[in-house]
Order: structure tokens, then sequence, then C-alpha cells
């Protein structure tokens, strides 16, 4: 599979908003579901420009997978797509979330009132790329992101940090656009620098290893 560095980063995002980090009232989200019929159909749209995540979707009561089943472009014009591997028949519920949220595939503003915190950042901080076999013809690739979290409480901080590492390594093995991910190192607790001395940050970052491309 080629590294797409879009993909993994949304992998993670989405995965740490399923994850209940943060609730859905400290996110500013709304649960609902989305349900219809399919006849013999590839895409879904929920027609609205909020939707953060994708809890997870079932058609004709099987379970559908990120990945290897459907991928969704949160980003479309008409809204929220879903576009499954193949062709689809029966009634579907997606359950999703939609509104403003507080989990972000980038790092916040510095002008941002303390209102809009506690927040989460992530990133791709580096990818390490070398030849895997005679010839070069094939790559490995290990990728290094970080999970930023900010609040205005020390403990908070800490409980936040833990739970997103507990998640990540409990689904190490899981995710479909990276092999395995594991924790590497967690950072200190530092004041966010222009944030008026109220929010503090600590970051934890992870290795996805063994990228074959």
């Amino acid at each position: 599979m080629t590294l797409n560095i879009q993909n993994i980063k949304q992998e993670q995002v989405v995965f740490l908003r399923n994850q209940d980090i943060f609730t859905t009232t400290q996110r500013g989200v709304t649960t609902a579901n989305a349900t219809g019929t399919l006849s013999g159909t590839k895409v879904i749209t929920i027609s609205k420009a909020t939707v953060k995540n994708i809890r997870s979707i079932t058609v004709a009561a099987v379970t559908k997978n990120l990945g290897t089943d459907y991928t969704a472009n949160y980003n479309h014009a008409s809204g929220c797509v879903i576009t499954f591997g193949s062709n689809q028949t029966g009634d579907y519920v997606v359950s999703h979330d939609y509104g403003t949220d507080s989990i972000y595939p980038d790092f916040p503003r510095d002008d941002l009132s303390i209102d809009s915190y506690p927040r989460i950042a992530v990133d791709i901080m580096t990818v390490s790329t070398d030849a895997f076999g005679i010839g070069g013809s094939q790559f490995i690739s290990d990728i290094i992101f970080t999970v930023v979290v900010y609040a205005d409480d020390t403990d908070d901080i800490d409980g936040y940090i833990q739970a997103i590492k507990d998640a990540i390594r409990g689904n190490a093995k899981l995710f479909y656009y990276v092999n395995f991910v594991k924790p590497t190192i967690t950072g200190p607790l530092i004041v966010s620098p222009d944030r008026s001395d109220e929010i503090m940050q600590r970051n934890t970052d992870f290795m996805a290893m063994f990228q074959e491309e």
C-alpha cells in the first residue's frame, strides 16, 4: 500500500474522536444515525457539512470496516461521502458525530479563548524511509506522529494522555493505514506559549512501523 500521510492522520483523528477521550459535550458534537436502504449501490452521502467521525456502519446487519470495506471523504462538497469497495444491498445504519469538535489534525491558533479548551491536536512529525530488499524496488517506512493535549488542569491533561496511550496501544495492530503502532515518548508538561499562561500542554508520540510500499 502506498504511504498516504493524509489517510494516516485522518484515521488517527477519527479513531481518537471515536474513543470518547473527550465527551461529546466537550467536543461540541452530536451523535446521530443516518439510515436508509441500498440496492446494489456503492455510495452513501450524509448531507451535513460538519460530520466529524463515523463511529460504525452496518449494511444488512453486517458491520463494515474502514479501508477493508469502505472509505470516507469528510470534506466533500455534498457532505460526508462514504464509498464501499463493492455494491451493497440492504438496510444501512451509519452512526456518526457532527458539530464543531475539539480534536483536530492540526494545532490550535494562539488567539483561541480559554473556552475553546480542552483540545487535542494530531500531526505527523517525521517519516523515515529506507530501501527494502535487493534492487531497491520496494521501501519500508516508519512514521512518527504526535498527539498534543491542551487544557487548564494538569490532572486532566495526564488523564487524557493516559487514555490516548491506552486506546492506541490496545489497537496497535488493528489500524488500516498503518500496520503497527507503538508509543515512544511522552513529553514534559509545559505552559502553552502565547495562551495567557492559563493553558498547559503535553505531547505523547507514537511510531507507526513497518510500512511497506
